[in-house]
């Protein structure tokens, strides 16, 4: 028992190696790209959330509280980026977004008409994120 133990052993760590190897290895994917635009000031602004706990704010990096990265994490996108919409605009927009996903591209106004929770809560994330961590 003793010599299997020995030979083993070295055998188990190489592979624990090549696992840690494999699960740490390259940076962590970007989540998702939101574009803002709008006639305001400060109303322009291109955020990239990422897996490892950072944001880019207009190519800058800064760190995403944990609630913040849960939050982007946690984004159901698929649907409308899938369907690439872009939905129309209402009236009065004040802001516009144009996503991009892993799935594909959308786009939508603060104010077009149907909006779902899902983007109306991508629009309260990218106001807090450029409000809190961007600045």
């Amino acid at each position: 028992m003793k010599a299997w133990r020995s030979r083993a052993a070295p055998a188990f760590a190489a592979g624990a190696l090549a696992v840690g190897a494999v699960a740490c290895g390259g940076p962590a994917a970007d989540l998702f790209e939101v574009i803002r635009s709008g006639a305001i000031p400060g109303a322009d602004i291109t955020l990239v959330p990422s897996g490892d706990g950072s944001v880019l704010c207009d190519r800058h990096s800064h760190a995403l509280p944990d609630k913040l990265l849960l939050t982007a994490e946690n984004f159901d996108l698929s649907y409308h980026a899938r369907r690439h919409e872009s939905l129309p605009s209402g009236r009065n927009p004040v802001y516009t977004y144009v996503v991009r996903t892993p799935d594909g591209t959308f786009s939508y106004s603060d104010d077009s008409p149907h909006l779902g929770r899902e983007l109306r809560s991508l629009a309260a994330w990218t106001y807090t994120v450029a409000k809190t961590v961007c600045r």
